[in-house]
């Protein structure tokens, strides 16, 4: 089975382009552990349960509901007001001592993401407001950072040595680099670590550590590498004592520091991706074997939680939930998204989604439709839900990146027929991942024919 890296899509916007950087380590990680009435006398004992089952499951849902076909009435509040009335909404209850979260992608759902104890992201990709919104509910966030690679994508590229770097990977173009130089490990610590630490990470998410295995292939070089690397580790604790790992995988290295870290990450046990084929596909028997024995003996031998990273074709929700579950029942912490690593995906738990989110259009409405008489109706029903109303101004172009997991649904009263193309073709792209529509006037809605 061939080893695979996750490593982050960096996301920047340029002219309202959604730009992928080159790069991508996904990796997550998603968790949920109760703790056994046995470690009250034992202190060892741990259980991980399925997600919790919401009594109130089938009052849960927004129900927003249009006839496309019905006589056309012309007063648009009257339309609105009818459909408000069939809105039922219930609180959900979640019940979560760990959980594990993975987002690479800007733009993060903090409302969802920050219900999970641990959340990984791309730093690059998190706004300051964004990253205190995630840790709203005292969760920690792990910051991706590869020790033992560097990418000329990174903004501190142009400040590496050469006598730090061992040698290029070209699968990656990226520079390999010597764990046992004293310059690169300082670099690390002070260039990398510390500004994270400053910025309020509390947590590391660890790539890249054996890449080394490339160029030392003498066991007393491997040695070096591995005992550089424990040095490293032991480095940043010594300055941050609070700070907490988790590794992507690493297998080679694990012997070593096994002792630092509080889990480990590994990808596509069950459902994978084929990056050369462009492909989401069932992981092969052999390669699930291979990893599950890897990934036992690591639990039966260390004292780390062990994160599965699974992928499953946006819009196939009911699919990603069987493979979430299938994970947990081996004992590990299921998170299935997607390869990017910028949809909110399924986890341990089951977040609770208070938002709906209204598309409106300042040009022939208002900077500010919640001050319409026509949406009164809707307001008022959602407020006394105690959910929460968004706003998004069509004029500005259409929201960016996956809906999917962030909103209970997305509203409109917008007349479909008079929107431009791109308002039409990002509603399609939204009912085509799963996403829930709801248009409030016949006048709004979707033509059967579309």
């Amino acid at each position: 089975m061939n080893k695979k890296r996750l490593e982050p899509y960096l996301c920047l916007f340029h002219n309202d382009t959604l730009i992928m950087e080159k790069r991508v380590f996904v990796f997550c990680y998603k968790t949920i552990s109760l703790i056994s009435i046995f470690t009250i006398f034992f202190g060892f004992a741990y259980a991980i349960p399925p997600p919790i089952k919401n009594s109130l499951d089938n009052k849960s849902s927004i129900e927003i509901q249009v006839n496309n076909k019905s006589k056309e009435i012309d007063n648009e509040k009257s339309h609105i007001n009818k459909d408000m009335d069939k809105i039922k909404i219930n609180a959900l209850t979640i019940d979560e001592n760990k959980s594990t979260a993975v987002f690479y992608g800007a733009n993060l759902p903090t409302e969802i993401l920050s219900q999970y104890s641990r959340i990984i992201v791309e730093s690059g990709n998190v706004k300051p407001e964004e990253l205190t919104a995630l840790q709203a509910n005292n969760s920690r966030v792990f910051a991706y950072v590869s020790i033992g690679e560097v990418s000329p994508s990174r903004p501190w590229f142009k400040n590496i040595k050469k006598d730090w770097i061992l040698g290029d990977n070209k699968i990656w173009d990226s520079k390999v680099m010597n764990l046992a130089s004293t310059g690169w490990q300082d670099f690390i610590l002070d260039s990398v670590v510390t500004p994270l630490w400053e910025a309020g990470y509390r947590g590391l998410f660890l790539d890249t550590m054996d890449s080394f295995y490339l160029f030392a292939k003498d066991p007393k070089e491997q040695e070096k590498q591995a005992n550089a690397l424990v040095a490293l580790l032991q480095k940043i604790q010594k300055r941050y004592p609070d700070i907490r790992f988790i590794s992507n995988r690493g297998f080679e290295v694990l012997p070593s520091i096994g002792d630092q870290l509080e889990a480990v990450v590994a990808e596509s046990l069950f459902a994978s991706w084929d990056n050369g084929k462009k492909i989401y596909k069932e992981t092969s028997a052999n390669d699930q074997e291979w990893l599950l024995n890897k990934l036992k003996t690591i639990k039966n031998n260390a004292s780390v939680d062990i994160i599965i990273i699974d992928y499953v074709e946006i819009g196939k929700h009911d699919d990603a939930k069987k493979v979430a579950k299938k994970i947990e029942k081996e004992g590990f912490i299921p998170w299935v998204s997607i390869p990017s690593l910028d949809l909110a995906g399924v986890g341990s738990i089951e977040p609770e989604i208070n938002t709906y989110l209204l598309l409106f259009d300042s040009k022939v409405e208002t900077n500010t439709p919640l001050k319409l008489p026509k949406y009164q109706t809707l307001i008022n029903k959602i407020k006394s839900q105690k959910k929460v109303l968004k706003t998004h101004d069509i004029q500005t172009g259409m929201p960016l990146g996956h809906m999917g997991g962030r909103y209970k649904s997305i509203l409109s009263a917008l007349p479909y027929e008079k929107q431009p193309e791109f308002y039409k073709k990002w509603l399609k792209k939204q009912i085509k991942e799963g996403v829930s529509i709801n248009m409030l006037t016949p006048k709004s809605a979707i033509p059967d024919k579309e």
